[in-house]
């Protein structure tokens, strides 16, 4: 993928082009959670797709290896695209809050395991 001061327009990644990063379809919207570790999700009806990555940082690009370095102020999060019809984003907020505390000891591993809404 050519960068944008090598020519390119459009990038694929909507992290880096944020004309990209609109829901599929209109009347679907976006939700966005940090509750440690990005594996323990599950089917919700009305969630129609979901992207797992980092958010919140202030390296450009991150990866794995340097959000696990802690020198990025990375969270893991999923991204949610939804439809409010279907599950309102309140239900969203009862399932995070249900499967997530954040005052647990020891919960939150590194940084990169914070819990975030947005």
């Amino acid at each position: 993928m050519a960068s944008k001061e090598e020519g390119s327009s459009k990038s694929t990644n909507p992290a880096l082009d944020p004309d990209l990063d609109n829901p599929d379809n209109p009347g679907l919207e976006f939700a966005q959670f940090a509750a440690g570790c990005v594996w323990g999700v599950e089917l919700v009806e009305g969630v129609v797709k979901t992207e797992v990555g980092y958010s919140q940082g202030h390296v450009h690009d991150p990866n794995y290896k340097l959000v696990c370095s802690g020198t990025t102020d990375h969270a893991e999060v999923i991204r949610i695209q939804f439809d409010p019809n279907v599950c309102p984003y309140t239900n969203l907020l009862s399932l995070f809050w249900s499967r997530h505390d954040p005052t647990t000891l020891n919960r939150q591993v590194s940084n990169s395991f914070i819990s975030i809404i947005k």
